[in-house]
């Protein structure tokens, strides 16, 4: 049965098609701001035809002006690729392609086969099963045996992907976020895949790589000594770090990287000021070691030792 006609100077009413159309525009609206609110990430594990994947959403951190503030000062400041959410994601992807062409184990990004899960926001990735190392090495707690194995297979992979990264004069192979709480331990317990993941920031590009591998290596102990919990035990803490150099097995460049960690030179030295004064606070109300800290037992542990006077 026709509808009625329009009253002369209206438009006619829409049909079912335009209507369902205009609902559905206004719930991607609705969405667009829910997602817009959100603070940080999401990951959500997603059961499909072909196995579990990983969705993960890339939201912008704090408000607008916040963000842009943020994503400024990393640019200027930090010498780092940018922080909002439409460039973490294009980082990500970027890093992801380049970790896996160089042979490193890092989950695949399988957006391209996922179409329906996959926008401007999101990528998806392989769902890697396993524990962080981070939670690993708190359970192994006091069995040096099993804490040894995990850092020392952790620092021949650093190792591996640091000689990479320095033959090819590519920051992207120096990890921006390293830490033991972005390693997933996965696989047989006997020989466990180390699985790097987290890529969505990067250095930008320079030609000294040495200080960025600092930094790298800096986080990453710092990460390490967070993994002991409330009960930081300094002998267990040096215990990890000797496993840790031993695995990584280039003890002059773990030593290089200390010294340019705790003793930059030129215009670094105004920005290690002002890093090393706010870290020092954030000591103080974390009460937990600080990347300074773990430097200097880094330095002690790779140092030759003194002779002994005659």
């Amino acid at each position: 049965m026709a509808g009625a006609p329009a009253a002369p100077g209206r438009e006619p009413p829409p049909d079912a098609a335009t209507r369902a159309a205009r609902r559905a525009a206004r719930r991607q609206a609705r969405l667009a701001a829910e997602l817009d609110r959100l603070d940080g990430n999401r990951l959500w594990v997603v059961e499909t035809p072909r196995g579990r994947v990983l969705q993960k959403l890339y939201a912008e951190r704090g408000g607008a002006l916040r963000s842009r503030v943020r994503d400024l000062l990393a640019r200027l400041r930090g010498g780092k690729s940018g922080t909002r959410a439409a460039a973490r994601r294009a980082t990500e992807r970027r890093l992801l392609a380049l970790w896996r062409a160089a042979g490193l184990d890092v989950p695949r990004d399988l957006s391209d086969g996922h179409p329906e899960l996959v926008n401007e926001r999101t990528l998806v990735l392989e769902f890697v099963e396993g524990p962080l190392l981070f939670r690993a090495l708190r359970e192994a707690g006091a069995d040096r045996a099993r804490r040894d194995a995990l850092l020392e297979r952790f620092g021949a992979d650093c190792r591996r992907r640091h000689d990479l990264a320095l033959q090819r004069g590519e920051p992207g192979l120096v990890q921006e976020h390293g830490g033991v709480q972005h390693v997933i331990v996965a696989g047989d317990a006997g020989a466990p895949r180390l699985v790097t993941f987290d890529l969505e920031s990067a250095f930008a590009p320079r030609r000294d790589l040495l200080p960025l591998l600092a930094k790298e290596v800096a986080a990453t102990l710092r990460s390490l000594a967070k993994a002991q919990g409330r009960d930081f035990e300094e002998g267990a803490f040096r215990a990890d770090v000797a496993a840790f150099v031993r695995g990584y097995g280039e003890p002059a460049r773990l030593q290089a990287c200390a010294a340019s960690y705790l003793r930059p030179t030129g215009l670094a030295r105004l920005v290690w000021a002002v890093d090393r004064a706010l870290e020092e606070r954030e000591e103080r109300a974390e009460r937990d070691a600080g990347k300074y800290e773990v430097m200097g037992v880094l330095e002690e542990a790779v140092s030759p030792p003194n002779p002994s006077p005659r």
